[in-house]
């Protein structure tokens, strides 16, 4: 069985690895303030994003054409390749910016430690050597890492999708 890889979450030299094969990104667009949510799942050796949300429309948020409205969001699938690293902007201007997993979502620099820099961006990859020499996966308060108890399909629905 193929190992699976970890999260690396990383702000400057501070990282913190954890177990997330989905998870949910979502911030507010700093001009019109409307809530957008991509979620992304880990495949292989490489994330992809899955599904995209848009609470509404404006100055450079259009949905693509087959988007669907559904409940006041538009949602649709990105057509994007999977990456090995996201390179996340965190301006202190906006709300900050979210990380979800299974449903529960904080600010993701709450996962680093509290002498990261927040002038820098935060990014997310698979490169466990990213995380230093110890990348041991910590979770904050509240929450458990608890193994699968059955390997996911591709068709089983997205846990971390926060409706």
């Amino acid at each position: 069985m193929a190992a699976i890889p970890l999260l690396c979450i990383a702000a400057g030299s501070y990282a913190v690895a954890m177990y997330a094969p989905t998870f949910t990104l979502a911030w507010e667009h700093s001009i019109e303030k409307v809530e957008w949510r991509e979620t992304w799942k880990v495949q292989g050796q490489a994330m992809r994003p899955v599904e995209a949300r848009i609470k509404g429309t404006g100055a450079g948020m259009e949905p693509p054409p087959d988007a669907r409205l559904e409940e006041g969001w538009f949602v649709y699938v990105p057509k994007a390749q999977p990456l090995k690293r996201l390179d996340l902007p965190d301006s202190a201007h906006t709300k900050p910016l979210r990380i979800c997993l299974e449903g529960k979502c904080r600010p993701i620099r709450a996962y680093l430690p509290r002498n990261a820099p927040a002038d820098q961006p935060v990014t997310i990859t698979l490169e466990a050597r990213e995380c230093g020499e110890n990348p041991l996966p910590t979770l904050p308060e509240g929450y458990e890492m608890q193994p699968p108890e059955k390997p996911r399909s591709p068709n089983d629905p997205l846990p971390n999708r926060v409706e």
